[in-house]
């Protein structure tokens, strides 16, 4: 692969929206750039779209043109073309001036145009008006200039309309997505979230609750003009301004996410002054059509004496640097980027904490726990200004956060679908049940699942509720949280646990005793003098430390008390990426009618005995509902973990193992009742490859007993006299991930443990 890029000649609209042939560009190739000092990464970010930035290898990761290669070795660094990422990266903008248009490329077509996006939102108020509105809040750049051209921004609002009443002040969740043009996992992320509420409307409890309690705002495709260039094949960021300076055809336009008022222009390096740069923040302080929208919208306008009013968010925070937002602020914001695999939080513009800075981490570390990205302070490594998070937790108070997700704006369908979009779907789910506290739940634990024994009981009948409450679910990759013990669990019948007239129902540990950082709980819902109809059973655990935390939901029927309703009962046993479930259900006076399989992946069935094969490793939630011949229904979840991956046994080494980056292996060791001293090595080779072990489930990068920070290929977990780096042995299946941090080879991997006598 040459330095210089090959020539492509571009189609991509003018201003007033018309197509024309305009100067041939060079394409982009994908580098690593290898640094010396933090000043050299300061020096280049404000040219750059992207940056992945590893501290420990001191190595930046960029897409650039050949003069952006030749400003990365004038300050000094080494750079390496990336050969597979840059044919990637110019196969697809080849395809896209080939095909003329993202959906149309194989393996990309899970990708809604903006178009097909606003369509989107249109079939959602169609099919359920109640749930569903579409808010026009202003011009795009072009529109803004012709009438005829360009788009109207458009936001999609989420909530129960018909619980506006009853629940009149309801917290909000406000998403930015897609402003960034060429990011395209952005905006389908966050549309298949709005289609994940609506559809589950009714049938599934945590969508339904979210929806009656609280109010979401979306606005899908932030940069509806830049995207059209990038779905036409440009290399395209920046709206599409072209009235301040002279670029080239691929290269003007306003970076949006350094256009916001608060702190515009605050530090040197926070943005580009130069018009043909990629972050070039604008000639004034949102100076763009796009950014004033989005500010009236979430913010409304400044008064007189600087409280903004008549936004989505109330204005809860003092005007100087030092002022913290209240801990009972209510909602949060995103906004959602590619492809950095970063968790973000206030202040970009300074290396100075946020004054909320304790709770905005904590909620970041939470939030990394699902999608398994870096939890860090915006800034990182270099400033940025302008930004949207720290402007509307700067402006008003509000937590605010950016995701970066995926692994490259140009990420195919597969990736997308069976990773990227899962793992942020979960994060953002969390995110959404922590709307009425965010600044106060996360540091309490999550109730991760709430189930009952009777899904329809007769009124009278005590209810049995079964719920997990856990605490562990932390990033501790950069910097760690207090994981705390559990030490009570209460239940709340149709009321969530924050709202007046809730009334606590004491839950109880299911072994006897609240002593762990994850407990079972279980306990009794009385249904005497409840009305027909479907009910809603809230859960909240309190850790030790008197913080109540995330609540979840599961909902009942009271009808028909002739019928006992079946019980779920389904077992399993797995090859590799291959499970096979075995339905047991029953029902004593009648038969099992449907069964409804959900494999956690998005994968389902309705036979009896069914066989699924999953795409990617890991551990997922698989539900059984069963369904009698007079119509009730019961359900059971239970925790399957698949890999491709090889068993272990005591005491015998694996030699000679290898992997590229990013293609982790994976292995399984069972330990017998009573045995001690387990411990998991890995040695020798080269490269770098990083150990990480976890009981009962596969490990993650950000979920895991044991993780070993060390460089090289010399780490071990538990063992005798490991004090570093423990494990707490337990009779069961425990899991080991090599992930490679650098492709590696000549591994060798050990577990052992020392039975019983």
């Amino acid at each position: 692969m040459r330095n210089r890029a090959t020539v492509l000649a571009f189609l991509l609209t003018t201003a007033g929206g018309s197509s024309a042939v305009f100067a041939a560009e060079p394409l982009p190739v994908f580098v690593t750039a290898h640094y010396d000092q933090e000043a050299q990464v300061r020096s280049i970010a404000p040219r750059f779209q992207h940056l992945i930035v590893d501290r420990i290898k001191k190595t930046v990761q960029t897409e650039a043109l050949p003069e952006e290669l030749d400003a990365l070795r004038r300050a000094g660094l080494r750079v390496e073309i990336d050969k597979v990422g840059t044919e990637r990266l110019q196969r697809l903008q080849t395809a896209l001036t080939q095909y003329g248009s993202l959906r149309s490329i194989p393996g990309y077509s899970c990708y809604r145009t903006v178009e097909e996006t606003h369509g989107t939102m249109d079939s959602l108020v169609q099919r359920a008006p109640d749930l569903a509105s579409v808010v026009e809040i202003g011009p795009s750049w072009e529109r803004s200039r012709n009438a005829q051209a360009g788009y109207s921004m458009r936001v999609l609002r989420l909530t129960n309309a018909a619980t506006n009443a009853t629940v009149p002040d309801k917290a909000n969740m406000v998403v930015l997505s897609a402003i960034h043009a060429r990011e395209y996992t952005t905006a389908e992320t966050m549309t298949r979230f709005a289609e994940w509420l609506v559809s589950g409307y009714g049938s599934d409890a945590e969508a339904t609750w979210l929806l009656d309690n609280f109010r979401f705002h979306f606005v899908l495709q932030a940069n509806p003009d830049g995207r059209k260039r990038a779905e036409a094949g440009a290399s395209w960021r920046k709206n599409t301004n072209n009235t301040n300076g002279t670029c080239s055809s691929s290269r003007f336009g306003v970076d949006l996410n350094r256009n916001f008022p608060f702190h515009w222009n605050s530090v040197s390096g926070g943005a580009s002054t130069s018009p043909c740069d990629e972050t070039y923040r604008g000639p004034t302080a949102g100076s763009e059509p796009e950014t004033q929208n989005v500010v009236k919208y979430v913010a409304g306008v400044a008064g007189s004496n600087g409280v903004y009013t008549g936004g989505v968010f109330p204005d809860r925070r003092g005007d100087t640097a030092s002022s913290a937002a209240p801990d009972d602020y209510r909602g949060l914001f995103f906004d959602i980027h590619s492809y950095s695999q970063l968790v973000l939080w206030p202040w970009g513009d300074t290396s100075t904490k946020a004054p909320n800075a304790t709770a905005l981490q904590t909620l970041g570390r939470r939030l990394a726990g699902f999608n398994g990205y870096k939890p860090q302070q915006s800034v990182g490594l270099y400033p940025t200004t302008g930004a949207t998070d720290d402007n509307f937790y700067g402006l008003l108070g509000v937590p605010a956060y950016t995701i970066e997700l995926g692994v490259a704006f140009f990420e195919d369908c597969a990736n997308f679908e069976s990773s990227t979009f899962p793992k942020n779907l979960a994060a953002l789910r969390y995110a959404a049940r922590n709307l009425h506290a965010p600044y106060r739940y996360p540091s309490g634990p999550d109730t991760t699942a709430v189930s009952t024994g009777l899904s329809v009981v007769s009124p009278g009948t005590p209810l049995p509720v079964t719920a997990t409450i856990d605490d562990r679910r932390f990033n501790q990759g950069n910097g760690s949280e207090p994981v705390h013990t559990i030490a009570s669990a209460r239940a709340y019948l149709d009321l969530p646990p924050w709202a007046t007239g809730a009334t606590p129902i004491t839950l109880s540990a299911a072994d006897g005793t609240f002593n762990a950082s994850v407990e079972t709980v279980t306990g009794s819902i009385p249904t005497t003098g409840l009305s027909a109809g479907v009910h809603t059973v809230f859960v909240q655990g309190t850790d030790a430390d008197g913080k109540p935390g995330t609540p979840q939901a599961v909902r009942f029927e009271v009808g028909d008390s002739s019928n006992a309703a079946p019980v779920a009962l389904f077992s399993y046993s797995a090859s590799r990426m291959t499970v096979n479930f075995t339905d047991a259900s029953t029902d004593a006076d009648g038969t099992i009618a449907t069964r409804a399989w959900s494999f956690g992946d998005g994968g389902s069935s309705t036979t009896t005995h069914p066989s699924h094969t999953y795409a990617t490793p890991g551990s997922y939630t698989v539900t059984l509902t069963v369904t009698d011949n007079k119509g009730a229904r019961h359900g059971l979840s239970q925790q399957v973990s698949v890999f491709d991956g090889g068993v272990l046994q005591n005491g015998v080494p694996v030699s000679n193992l290898a992997a590229q980056k990013g293609q982790p292996l994976y292995y399984r060791i069972d330990v017998p009742t009573g045995a001690t001293l387990l411990g998991v090595r890995v040695s020798g080779g080269s490269g770098d490859a990083d150990l990480y072990v976890r009981y009962g489930e596969l490990p993650t990068s950000s979920a895991y007993d044991c993780r070993p920070y060390a460089s090289g290929n010399d780490e071990s977990c538990g063992g005798s006299g490991n004090t570093e780096n423990p494990l707490q042995t337990k009779a069961g299946g425990w899991f080991v991930m090599l992930n490679p941090y650098s492709s590696f080879s000549g591994v060798t991997l050990t577990a052992s443990y020392t039975s019983a006598p």
